[in-house]
């Protein structure tokens, strides 16, 4: 988002100078000042939550580079940006358990199990050591940060890498995948409001809330291609998935 907006203002500050030399350039002066008006008054907005820098930054193909070149001369911008940023990432990330962890799938069910007993964890929590995997914790973002992306382009689905990155940067992932997985725009949330209406017919009142989320859920899922192989209980029909 952050990137759009600076790229619709540049835009509209070369239409400013080009609109100059036309024979109508007050009636296009005055259209241009209007749509920059408007846009300004959503950019500077951007301050008000960290999720649209973040968004930027947490892109590994993007990361500080943008808004380094583009706020150039603007360090007061650059900071207001790191700031937000970084207090998300205390605030919210940086001391809570790591989400993911490498799966025990494999092992015997004595051993999963032992793993949880409470006397095990009594013992963990006096005989435990620091380590240094432990003590880079609460720098996880700031070695993902001094770590270059070589193989990642802004092209790439970010959602993609941070799923592959999160047992090597499980909290810093965390962070990334809830910040990019919120829609640039509410149109598909909309949808799916006007999907659920119809689905909840007068014939239908009966219907509980948690069976309307799962099902409106599992439709959105399958309309984005999320779930293969499905078993069949959801049909398509004339290229529309039935609600």
């Amino acid at each position: 988002v952050a990137i759009a907006y600076e790229f619709l203002l540049s835009t509209l500050e070369r239409a400013k100078t080009e609109s100059a030399d036309r024979p109508e350039s007050s009636y296009l002066s005055a259209c241009i000042n209007s749509a920059w008006a408007k846009l300004n008054k959503y950019y500077t907005k951007l301050d008000e939550t960290p999720i649209y820098y973040a968004a930027t930054v947490l892109h590994p193909g993007i990361q500080w580079a943008f808004l380094t070149r583009a706020y150039s001369g603007r360090e007061g911008w650059i900071d207001k940006a790191r700031y937000l940023i970084q207090t998300l990432w205390e605030e919210e990330y940086r001391d809570h358990p790591a989400q993911w962890e490498i799966a025990d799938s494999n092992l015997p069910v004595a051993v999963r199990a032992r793993e949880y007993n409470p006397f095990d964890s009594f013992q963990d929590e006096l005989m435990s050591y620091p380590n240094s995997e432990e003590e880079s914790v609460a720098d996880e973002f700031e070695r993902w940060q001094s770590t270059k992306q070589d193989t990642f382009s802004k092209h790439d689905n970010p959602l993609e890498y941070w799923s592959a990155k999160r047992f090597e940067y499980p909290r810093v992932a965390k962070m990334a995948i809830d910040v990019l997985s919120v829609p640039a725009m509410a149109a598909e949330c909309e949808r799916a409001f006007s999907s659920a209406g119809s689905m909840v017919s007068p014939q239908r009142t009966r219907l509980d809330a948690s069976t309307i989320a799962v099902t409106q859920t599992v439709r959105s899922w399958l309309k984005a291609g999320l779930l293969e192989g499905y078993d069949g209980l959801l049909k398509e029909t004339s290229g529309e998935v039935a609600g």
